[in-house]
């Protein structure tokens, strides 16, 4: 057990680190004007946010497109094609198995071309939690060698209704199996119900336990007649089954209004209401955005919904064309969950992985894909970052850039980079990856910091004051292997790069 001077020095270490990166988001330099003014920085915000970053040529792709455009093709991702179905099928994964499970869908997220879709599915897999520990795994017999994959099934679900209608998306999640497992509504009986589905439905996935007025939004009663609502309800042969000889035909009083009420009316009931509107408009801006959002700034995506009849697609367009979404309030002002910080430094390195150390990478980090803690999900925010945490983090940075021989990841082509981009100084080369990582803002320490790494050792320069030329010819690899792969890792280790 940690002595408890030992727990202190932990504790001591995790605060100063969140305060480090808490000060980060405020780090960039305030006699300019602000970065999101700047068309290139707003998208790069936005593929940050609405996906997980981008590569150098994709940026340079959607900053042509503009952001309208940029915002269309994200949202209306069906239009685009994708191949990361054709690329799963070339690696061989065995998705009952948890760490393949978990590879499958990281490699997605690695390799999408609809970046949207799969961070959709990040949210509602954060909001509709179902976790492996209690829904569990097929496990193939041969009595029975293909079992239902509950928690694969839910997952698909997902990613097909990401952005369709919250009436669909809380109907289809009432009738998953992985869902009534996870929350028992498959021994939700006649005479004996089962109140937990009913109680999270209302607080955490449709209504909140109380609306921007502070008065609360259902009451206990509320929870036991939701709970007669959906009795009835059942599993078989790995499917969804509705029983009537165990459903409850009594009537039932809901949120005021009384009927002979099953699971479907109750779902319909819960959207209509006014605190379903501002519940779901609040989880999106927090998950995009920033914390704490006005009404002001809920207000666009509350009239979305009420005006589509709760479209999840209409309430993003209406997010990401907000003029709050690109605020100074908004920038740096998400910490990166472990699963957006290691696909973001693939995607923005282009490195080539089959994904096989990522699912180990996330979960030390604390997030574990398909296993979230609890009903309410991971926690996020500042709760990312801790003594632990922040290790795993830098010590999987260093992996990915020392990355030799290595038969599942390949090392980021950075001496690729280098000659493609021409970055032939010790300037150009901070500079360039400042940008990459960082949208270029970085304080006038660091980068003088970066290009004192990256002279210490190099032969002196001829004119003092000019820019430094780095080696070229046969000399070129050893200073990228050396010193560009520092810089690189240095950027990524800051606390700069924690934040979205």
């Amino acid at each position: 057990m940690l002595s408890t001077m030992r727990r202190a020095q932990l504790l001591h270490l995790t605060l100063a680190l969140q305060a480090a990166v808490a000060a980060a988001a405020c780090s960039y330099d305030r006699s300019r004007p602000h970065p999101l003014t700047n068309r290139r920085t707003q998208i790069a915000h936005l593929l940050r946010r609405a996906g997980f970053g981008a590569s150098r040529e994709e940026l340079d792709e959607y900053v042509a497109l503009g952001l309208t455009k940029t915002i269309e093709r994200l949202v209306e991702f069906e239009q685009v094609a994708d191949d990361a179905e054709d690329r799963l099928r070339m690696i061989s994964l065995d998705l009952n198995k948890l760490a393949d499970l978990q590879r499958s869908w990281l490699l997605r997220m690695i390799y999408t071309k609809r970046p949207l879709q799969e961070k959709m599915v990040l949210f509602w897999h954060g909001l509709l939690t179902s976790a492996a520990a209690k829904v569990g795994l097929p496990n193939p017999t041969p009595q029975n060698p293909n079992p239902p994959h509950y928690l694969l099934d839910q997952h698909k679900f997902f990613r097909e209704h990401a952005v369709d209608t919250f009436e669909n998306i809380l109907l289809g999640i009432s009738r998953d199996p992985a869902m009534m497992i996870w929350l028992d509504s498959q021994v939700n009986n006649k005479g004996k119900p089962n109140e937990n589905y009913a109680r999270e439905l209302m607080e955490l996935f449709s209504l909140g336990i109380t609306g921007p007025d502070g008065k609360p939004n259902y009451t206990e009663q509320d929870v036991r007649e939701v709970a007669r609502a959906f009795t009835g309800w059942g599993i078989e042969q790995g499917r969804f089954v509705f029983r009537p000889s165990n459903h409850d035909t009594g009537l039932k009083t809901v949120l005021g209004k009384t009927g002979n009420f099953d699971g479907n009316d109750v779902v319909k009931l819960l959207v209509q209401q006014p605190a379903a509107a501002w519940h779901l408009s609040r989880k999106l801006w927090e998950f995009f955005a920033y914390d704490n959002p006005s009404e002001a700034d809920l207000q666009p995506l509350i009239t979305a919904y009420i005006r589509t009849g709760g479209s999840v697609k209409a309430m993003l367009r209406a997010l990401f064309t907000s003029p709050a979404f690109y605020s100074p309030r908004a920038y740096r002002a998400k910490i990166k969950s472990p699963v957006e910080f290691t696909v973001g430094i693939v995607r923005a390195l282009k490195i080539a992985t089959d994904a096989f150390p990522l699912p180990g990478a996330t979960t030390r980090m604390g997030q574990a894909l398909f296993n979230p803690p609890n009903v309410a999900g991971w926690p996020g925010g500042i709760a990312w970052i801790n003594s632990t945490t922040w290790l795993e983090r830098i010590n999987f940075c260093n992996t990915l850039l020392t990355a030799r021989n290595d038969s599942h990841t390949m090392p980021p082509p950075l001496e690729t980079i280098v000659q493609r981009y021409q970055l032939s100084t010790h300037e150009a080369i901070v500079d360039h990856f400042a940008d990459l990582l960082l949208d270029g803002q970085i304080s006038s320490t660091m980068r003088a910091a970066l290009l004192d790494y990256l002279a210490a050792g190099q032969p002196a320069v001829a004119i003092a004051g000019r820019p430094r030329a780095i080696p070229s010819g046969p000399a070129l690899p050893a200073f990228v292997d050396q010193k560009v792969r520092g810089v690189v890792y240095l950027l990524l280790a800051s606390p700069e790069f924690q934040l979205a």
